[in-house]
């Protein structure tokens, strides 16, 4: 499941330096450069409903950065922050410069609450199958942002309800094609929605056309956000659920790790539901 990608950028530069805003992905973040003769100044510039971590990396010769490289920060909703500034060390030599940057909606300082209670993200009483959930088996729920999801095989048409309350940062619904082809894994509609602690819930396959929110958007936990479909890389209509939290590898790589999570059912005597695959039940 690859609904959103890490964006990573390589520039390299030689003054005189221009903006360069990112254009290639959907999320608004990007990086631009403010120069002057014997410098340049680099901001992030942050104009989307989530936070975001950005992480950087530099290098070439007759320049002194202001801050130590690489650097790894995070940017509020709809802000701009100075990243760092770079001098032209000795103005008889070109200023030469490469840098590197990745980044991605999440807070890489935050930790996730793992006592939080999640619902069941359908209506109450609708029924369905738990086909893949963390324990079981093999199955394609194999790579870091995916290892605590569950699948809902539901109708394609079941109402998607939230599962947590927070801001909805991200959705796609224009993708039409679905089934079992791995060139479909990047194609499946979805909604993000960030929680108070900066996780972030994504609900994918969703049906085209069906979202019913949007970005910025506040939801409660059990507001309806949008119909479940059959889009993307799938084996049948169903509901992928997953949490995840940003962090930083390495080699300075911004991406997606994933959450354990708890559901439980609704009201004041909650109690704590058991969902493994084959399970059979309806939304409580």
């Amino acid at each position: 499941m690859k609904p959103f990608l890490a964006a990573i950028l390589i520039l390299s530069i030689c003054l005189p330096a221009t903006a360069q805003r990112r254009n290639d992905g959907e999320y608004p973040f990007w990086i631009e450069q403010i120069k002057s003769p014997q410098s340049v100044r680099f901001v992030a510039i942050n104009s989307g409903p989530a936070t975001v971590t950005v992480s950087m990396s530099m290098a070439g010769n007759n320049f002194q950065p202001d801050k130590t490289l690489p650097l790894t920060l995070v940017i509020e909703p709809d802000s701009i922050l100075d990243l760092v500034s770079i001098v032209q060390t000795k103005r008889w030599e070109p200023l030469r410069f490469h840098y590197r940057y990745s980044f991605l909606p999440g807070d890489a300082n935050a930790l996730p609450d793992l006592n939080a209670r999640y619902c069941l993200p359908f209506a109450e009483g609708t029924p369905f199958i738990v086909t893949q959930s963390p324990g079981g088996k093999p199955t394609t729920h194999n790579n870091e942002h995916s290892r605590y999801a569950i699948d809902f095989a539901v109708p394609e048409g079941t109402l998607v309800t939230a599962a947590r309350e927070g801001t909805v940062i991200d959705i796609k619904d224009s993708f039409t094609a679905g089934g079992p082809d791995p060139a479909l894994d990047d194609k499946a509609n979805f909604v993000a929605i960030m929680h108070a602690d900066r996780t972030i819930g994504w609900y994918l396959h969703l049906m085209p056309h069906r979202v019913l929110v949007r970005p910025g958007q506040r939801v409660n936990t059990g507001n309806a956000i949008a119909y479940s479909g059959n889009t993307g890389y799938t084996y049948g209509p169903h509901l992928h659920f997953d949490v995840r939290q940003a962090a930083v590898t390495e080699k300075g790589a911004v991406v997606h790790q994933s959450v354990p999570i708890d559901f439980y059912t609704r009201g004041k005597t909650s109690e704590k539901l058991e969902l493994k695959e084959g399970t059979r039940i309806r939304a409580q």
